[in-house]
């Protein structure tokens, strides 16, 4: 595909220009084709984490351990910073499982995840990351909890990690059709969309879960171009320029951006 190099050499070049840590994998799902930098480096995951939780809640309730309907209690210690509408709703005292489901994805609510996380377990995540491949994938801490953070203890993922996850949970490999496609559905409604679809055609579908902490921004998702869907997670990290330090926007944003218009058009040829 002339317009996949073509698109491969401006993609390089973004990188190699960008004041920070790059990496990369874009893979169109009916051929394999595919554009990497750093595909195997590792992260702090910031929001990706997200997804693998997502991804165990929904196992589990295949399983039948688990109900997505299941009431879940929202204490006041449960409550913490950072993004989420949670922190901001005290007489709000519990939700089902799935709305908090709903609620980490796509406004990255940190309350929610923490329950989510509490309710499949750490340990069961990362199990089942493992048993996907999903080696440089690991849930050390809950969100905001900074202290674990200062200890040593992040959270950590790489691009082809990330990545090879779309992909499973695309071509219906992690679950059944319908816990892949609710899975898919819900990261579709996500509302930070400054980076993946922000340069794309109006309309375009993208199913997306973002991430950001002070100089990281990511962002990883299935764009659904119209010949046929790609799957692309783009981290990044050590933007500390004045437009690259914050917590939206700036330069790793736009970065990730044209990427993704660079992906929708090598997509089009």
């Amino acid at each position: 595909m002339r317009r996949l190099a073509e698109a491969r050499s401006a993609v390089e070049r973004l990188i190699r220009d960008a004041p920070g840590k790059v990496g990369l994998v874009a893979r169109e799902l009916a051929t394999g084709e595919e554009i990497r930098w750093a595909a195997g480096e590792r992260f702090p995951a910031a929001s990706l984490i997200k997804i693998p939780v997502l991804v165990e809640a929904l196992r589990q309730e295949q399983q039948g351990t688990l109900s997505l309907d299941e009431t879940i209690p929202i204490r006041p210690e449960d409550r913490v910073g950072g993004f989420g509408v949670l922190k901001e709703m005290p007489s709000l005292s519990a939700l089902d499982l799935k709305d908090l489901l709903i609620l980490m994805t796509v406004i990255s609510d940190n309350t929610a995840a923490n329950l989510c996380i509490s309710r499949v377990g750490l340990a069961a995540v990362n199990s089942t990351c493992r048993s996907l491949g999903l080696g440089g994938t690991i849930l050390q801490r809950m969100m905001m909890d900074m202290a674990a953070r200062e200890r040593g203890l992040d959270n950590f993922t790489t691009p082809a990690d990330m990545a090879a996850l779309l992909e499973m949970l695309a071509g219906n490999r992690i679950l059944t059709p319908a816990s892949c496609t609710l899975a898919i559905e819900i990261m579709k409604r996500q509302q930070v969309n400054d980076r993946l679809p922000l340069l794309l055609p109006a309309g375009t579908p993208v199913a997306h879960k973002t991430g950001e902490l002070g100089g990281v921004r990511h962002d990883a998702g299935i764009i659904y171009a119209p010949a046929g869907p790609w799957v692309a997670a783009v981290l990044t990290s050590g933007f500390d320029t004045p437009l690259g330090a914050g917590l939206v926007g700036g330069e790793a944003s736009a970065l990730i951006a044209q990427v993704g218009r660079l992906i929708y058009d090598a997509a089009t040829d």
